[in-house]
């Protein structure tokens, strides 16, 4: 991927990480000699063509759905 360079036009989008993979973020950023924010921006142009499944990003943490509350996680999740 080519990164941005300072004629193309960019907006900021602030996030609010785990301290973990803001630790993670930091560790490989400093490893790979670049900053955190092009590696970010790397990682997540890359992972847009990836499809997320809810059952297994739920599943990962550990969190289980009633049939009935299904609904209600999916309509909350798609609010964030």
């Amino acid at each position: 991927m080519k990164y941005q360079t300072k004629e193309e036009a960019k907006k900021a989008l602030v996030v609010r990480l785990p301290a973990g993979v803001k630790d993670r973020l930091d560790s490989a950023s400093q490893s790979q000699g670049i900053s955190q924010s092009r590696l970010a921006s790397e990682l997540i142009s890359e992972g847009l063509n990836q499809s997320v499944s809810l059952e297994a990003i739920l599943d990962d943490v550990g969190v289980v759905v009633e049939s009935d509350d299904a609904s209600d996680v999916t309509d909350w999740l798609k609010r964030i």
